[in-house]
């Protein structure tokens, strides 16, 4: 279960940092910056006036998120790490094996 969730975190933690990428590339700087490679105006065409306000609030949610989700997956991280023992413990408490050792085949002699 502990696995499964995690892989799923993963997922969106990867989706969220795309987003987040694509929302601080939007944002214009003081300069246009990469702004200006979509057009002066083209954001505001796009998202409307007041696109800087929810790019920033944009950002910081994603941001929140990104962080979050990172404790959470270092968090998870740990806990399969502990279910799976590590490499020290095992060679320290090696599993009792009920296994029979391997016992030579019967030649066709002794089977007749």
């Amino acid at each position: 279960m502990v696995r499964n969730l995690f892989e799923i975190l993963a997922v969106a933690y990867a989706l969220v940092a795309l987003l987040l990428v694509f929302v601080i590339l939007m944002q214009r700087s003081k300069q246009e910056g990469l702004g200006a490679a979509f057009g002066s105006g083209v954001t505001d065409a796009l998202f409307g006036a007041q696109t800087s306000s929810i790019l920033v609030k944009g950002t910081a949610w994603l941001a929140t998120l990104f962080f979050l989700l990172a404790v959470i997956l270092s968090f998870l991280s740990g806990r399969l790490a502990s279910d799976h023992g590590t490499i020290q413990e095992k060679l320290r408490h090696p599993s009792t094996s009920t296994a029979s050792p391997l016992l030579p085949a019967k030649t066709q002699k002794q089977a007749k």
